[in-house]
């Protein structure tokens, strides 16, 4: 989601000469995304629209530059800032803004759960929210509310953060699928709760399988999906037709632009693009349009088509009665705010198109009692199948069954001719039979040491023949034999090199093949494998112990060790033991390993003895519980403002007319002078309380 590297300078209007290069593609289609990373950087101007990040890379912290990122998203065409936040779910360990007490939205007492990680995200959504409502106040909006709950939001989704699908160093489990799917839907879920309009997700195909799986079904499929790794405008344009693996809808694509991360909005894909009907039933036909993954109401306004085909605004296609055969198209443009894309609808009439399996393959054997149903759609009634070559081998019946004349010989025979309706459709019909073909299913190349050759053996397979299968080799010999019942061995012992052996497959009904298989002899190297180091604390050096593994070798193996010792000893077998327990260091074991058949390789392994380290907890999230007193219109009034967290005399930002200032901070009580304008209306509102180290709470007070 950051670049690193900013440009100094930009043009300006860059922009928007891009977009008049880019054929069709209006300047509100392209934007930019920035956040920390550009802190003080020199911004384009004249953008189509700015997307700002809201955290500063991670769950519960803030952008040091919202506000003025926020006021350089407002300069752009679209006038109006969009919203990205960090997603992460490092889980309860050492993670202070993990609930403990929560009962809303999911009951929580702080497991490592999926309720847990459901109120984890919920709380970080609610966190980034008032960030931006924080920094609308600061930029003195009218609404700041209104500001955040109007703008689109995203959500970061990358392996860069802390997920617990990633932290285990194994293969994720389905609970840590589970937890950190939970975590994105009560981000979501919180979004919604305050009325935002549309929240989508960024991610790439690989990084969102990696957090979630695979399957998520229709989770995430009402959210707009944001994609990155597109290297330009023209493959980002292509990017947006493809298949969305979170079931939302492609909505936007991200490539590099100007030194920063552009992105180009997608038009909207309408579906289905055609159809196929007969002509009985072509009066009362009618198909419904759609967006994929589109939530917002779509607008359809036709163009071409008519009267043939009707399109109404809702996307109901429609014909105007009767029509006769052949194709009918319409086309016209989808809307839906301020998004648009183009449709094209394509009707063929009175054709039957040829459904089901349009070849097949038997054996001698079988062909004499074989058969298939040709089968069709885009017809009314009982199709009638009309043959017009293929006979007399393949016989194809009026209702479309495939038959042979009897037992045919190994070859490829093929029948075609037309479909046809009592109502006038019409189409046609192929059909190809594979008779007595067979096909070698074993492996066809191995690799083995020259001491392996002597007792090496191999059986060759094949399939689409009926009972025991002969082989005859024709070439191979004498370094390979080949039985005549497929069995590969060798004449003993083989020297290095590359063996080929072939010859013909056949079986008493006639079906026959071919088949190949290439042998490799390699004088051994054995290769290690994993482990090849490893990390223990002090305490557990005195019983560690691990076991070393070579491959490409035969039998047993000999290790033997050349240096390490006597910290680390490497028995003979290859297993790993240390001499008792270690100091805090880095041990090394190396040495060779053996066969009995003259196979040598080299072996090395290392040992990390790491003491402990003490790293201080997170500060607190801060919490802000309730407020002691009531504000008074024209009046200057001292409150108290109760919770936890509260860090370096924080700063506490109350509505338009309100003003408040900090006099003392106990960590847990804000004793706040707080002055509000005699205009100012009395009900329930809200103070947001910034702390020094970038963290922020909210608690609601009464004014009179």
């Amino acid at each position: 989601m950051f670049v690193v590297l900013v440009v100094s300078s930009l043009m300006a209007g860059g922009l928007g000469v891009l977009a008049a290069q880019a054929a069709s593609v209006p300047a509100t289609s392209l934007g930019y995304d920035i956040s920390f990373p550009q802190c003080g950087a020199n911004l384009p101007a004249a953008t189509g629209f700015g997307v700002v990040g809201v955290d500063n890379g991670h769950s519960f912290s803030v952008n040091p530059c919202l506000a003025s990122e926020i006021t350089w998203a407002g300069t752009s065409l679209s006038a109006s800032p969009q919203f990205y936040v960090n997603t992460d779910n490092p889980g309860p360990s050492n993670n202070t803004n993990w609930p403990q007490s929560q009962s809303t939205p999911k009951p929580c007492a702080g497991a490592n759960s999926v309720n847990c990680s459901y109120d984890y995200g919920w709380n970080a959504a609610q966190a980034s929210f008032q960030a931006v409502v924080s920094a609308e106040t600061q930029l003195s909006a009218a609404s700041p509310t209104a500001a955040a709950l109007g703008a689109q939001w995203w959500l970061d989704v990358e392996t860069g953060n802390a997920w617990q699908s990633l932290r285990t160093g194994s293969a994720p489990t389905s609970a840590q699928f589970a937890n950190d799917a939970a975590t994105l839907q009560g981000q979501l879920a919180y979004f919604a709760s305050i009325g935002v309009g549309t929240v989508g997700i960024y991610a790439t195909s690989l990084q969102w399988g990696a957090i979630v799986g695979s399957n998520t079904g229709s989770t995430f499929s009402q959210n707009p999906l944001w994609v990155p790794g597109y290297a330009t405008l023209v493959a980002a344009q292509a990017a947006c037709s493809m298949t969305s693996f979170t079931g939302g809808r492609i909505a936007m694509i991200q490539y590099p632009l100007n030194g920063l991360d552009g992105d180009y909005v997608c038009g909207l894909i309408v579906t289905p693009a055609s159809a196929t009907i007969s002509l009985a039933a072509v009066s009362t036909f009618s198909s419904q349009l759609a967006v994929a993954g589109e939530s917002a109401p779509v607008t359809y306004t036709e163009t071409t088509g008519s009267p043939s085909l009707l399109v109404s605004s809702s996307g109901l296609v429609t014909t105007s009665g009767t029509l006769a055969a052949g194709t009918y198209s319409a086309s016209g443009t989808a809307s839906a705010g301020a998004l648009s894309g183009n449709f094209s609808f394509a009707l063929t009439v009175g054709t039957i198109v040829q459904t089901g399996a349009t070849s097949a393959a038997t054996s001698v054997l079988g062909s004499a009692t074989y058969t298939n149903q040709l089968t069709g759609v885009g017809g009314s009634g009982p199709l009638s199948f009309t043959q017009t070559t293929g006979a007399a081998h393949l016989l194809v019946s009026s209702s479309g069954l495939v038959t042979t004349s009897g037992a045919l010989a190994r070859g490829t025979y093929s029948a075609s001719g037309t479909i046809g309706d009592a109502f006038g459709d019409q189409g046609t019909f192929t059909f190809s039979l594979k008779v007595g073909f067979l096909t070698q299913t074993s492996t066809i190349r191995t690799t083995i040491s020259p001491a392996a050759s002597t007792t090496y053996t191999m059986q060759l397979t094949a399939s689409g023949g009926s009972g025991p299968l002969s082989f005859t080799q024709t070439t191979g010999t004498p370094s390979l034999v080949v039985s005549p019942s497929g069995l590969v061995t060798t004449s003993g012992t083989l020297a290095d090199g590359s063996y080929v052996v072939r010859g013909v497959i056949s079986d008493a009904s006639g079906d026959s093949g071919t088949y190949f298989f290439n042998l490799l002899v390699a004088a051994g190297a054995l290769v290690q494998g994993t482990p090849t180091s490893a990390t223990v604390a002090p305490t557990a050096s005195a019983a560690y112990t691990t076991q070393l593994v070579e491959t490409g070798g035969v039998g047993n193996l000999t290790f033997t060790q050349t240096s390490g010792t006597p910290s680390l000893v490497v028995s003979a077998s290859g297993a790993v033991t240390t001499s008792g327990a270690l100091p805090a260091g880095t041990y090394s074991a190396a040495g060779s390993v053996s066969d009995a058949s003259g196979d040598t390789g080299t072996y090395a392994f290392t040992l990390t003895v790491a003491a402990p380290t003490t790293t201080p907890p997170p500060p607190l999230l801060p919490v802000a519980t309730r407020v002691v007193g009531h504000a008074v219109a024209g009046h200057t009034v001292i409150l108290r403002i109760l919770g936890r967290g509260f860090i370096g005399r924080p700063t506490v930002v109350g509505p338009a007319g309100t003003k408040a200032f900090v006099l003392r901070d106990s960590g847990t009580v804000l004793t706040v002078r707080v002055r509000v304008d005699r205009r100012s209306r009395p009900g329930v509102h809200t103070f947001v309380i910034a702390m020094s180290n970038g963290k922020i709470a909210s608690v609601r007070f009464v004014q009179r």
